[in-house]
């Protein structure tokens, strides 16, 4: 991609596990978002989602491969501007927030830390910061313990927007949160997209959200990507089986009977993952061939924008079905 702010080439990351043996959170994953652009990462839990945000933004060092951030490698030790670049917003709000500071104090000391603003203008900008999240200029005199979910939420993206970031990470954001609290978050990223440009890498795995936000799609799927591509393609003909059960098992607003799961057990162990194709397991479009060769992310025959590691990238499956 000629206008990637982001590039991930082959990241791996492992982790130490009993009896000597090793984890592989993320195995070999590589793709790229462009500048301004929205990119959905879908999965189930522990698939390597969050591993891969925290590569990114310098919180967990990779046992191989690369991030680039404009073309330029990044490490864990970062220069001051690399990190401001780079900021993530947290499932938990609460937990990332200091509940002994108001948010005045959490959005002072950054803005002071970074010299972002003269002493006299602090003020001024932590009111500045407040308007564009949607919360009014009393609210920097409270504790985080005295706001709502949602609130707080916006009190975290405000912190992040503080540091002036060009990338925001946001991981699993609305999870924690009401239906009707999730809709106004996702309100916010579109509006602060729109007025600021901002680049979003957007981790969940509510397959509406991601449709409703995303500009491409990234599904992975035990420590890998499995499936990637526009919004549309991935949605109106998923190519990988796993894919196709994400969105068979969504609920849907005129679904009369419950639709049976096409994908039997649970994930396999990162520490013992299968040969061949991790996912054969639970396929039930598995052959010998899925067993033994492992495949590999390559382009669907009819699109060039959409990639699927599949041996059977190419057919067009009955088991399609249409997004949420």
């Amino acid at each position: 991609m000629a206008d990637a702010l982001i590039e991930v080439e082959n990241l791996c990351v492992s982790f130490a596990a009993e009896h000597g043996r090793l984890l592989r959170a993320v195995d070999d994953v590589t793709f790229q978002v462009a500048e301004g652009e929205v990119v959905g990462l879908v999965g189930e839990s522990g698939c390597g989602k969050t591993t891969i945000a925290k590569c990114i933004a310098g919180r967990v060092a990779p046992s191989a491969g690369t991030v680039r951030f404009e073309g330029r490698q990044l490490g864990l030790k970062r220069a001051t501007k690399d990190r401001r670049a780079i900021q993530m917003v947290f499932q938990d709000p609460y937990s990332s927030l200091n509940p002994r500071m108001t948010i005045r104090q959490v959005l002072s000391e950054l803005l002071r830390v970074h010299r972002l603003v003269a002493r006299a203008d602090l003020e001024e900008r932590c009111v500045q910061l407040m308007a564009l999240v949607g919360l009014p200029s009393d609210a920097l005199d409270g504790l985080p313990s005295q706001f709502s979910g949602g609130q707080r939420q916006r009190i975290a993206i405000a912190r992040a927007l503080a540091v002036e970031p060009r990338v925001i990470i946001a991981d699993e954001p609305v999870s924690a949160l009401d239906v009707s609290v999730q809709t106004t978050i996702l309100r916010l990223f579109e509006d602060l997209r729109s007025r600021l440009g901002l680049t979003v890498l957007f981790i969940s795995h509510n397959l509406a959200v991601v449709r409703h936000l995303s500009d491409r799609v990234a599904v992975m799927y035990l420590g890998r990507i499995v499936e990637e591509g526009d919004r549309e393609s991935v949605f109106r003909d998923p190519r990988h089986p796993y894919t196709r059960a994400l969105l068979a098992s969504a609920p849907r607003l005129h679904q009369i009977e419950l639709v049976r799961p096409t994908v039997k057990g649970e994930p396999p162990s990162p520490i013992d993952i299968p040969t061949g194709c991790s996912f054969h397991p639970r396929c039930p479009r598995a052959t010998e061939v899925c067993t033994s060769d492992t495949p590999r992310l390559e382009r669907v025959r009819t699109s060039a924008v959409h990639f699927a590691a599949c041996h059977f990238r190419d057919e067009t499956s009955p088991e399609a079905v249409q997004g949420p």
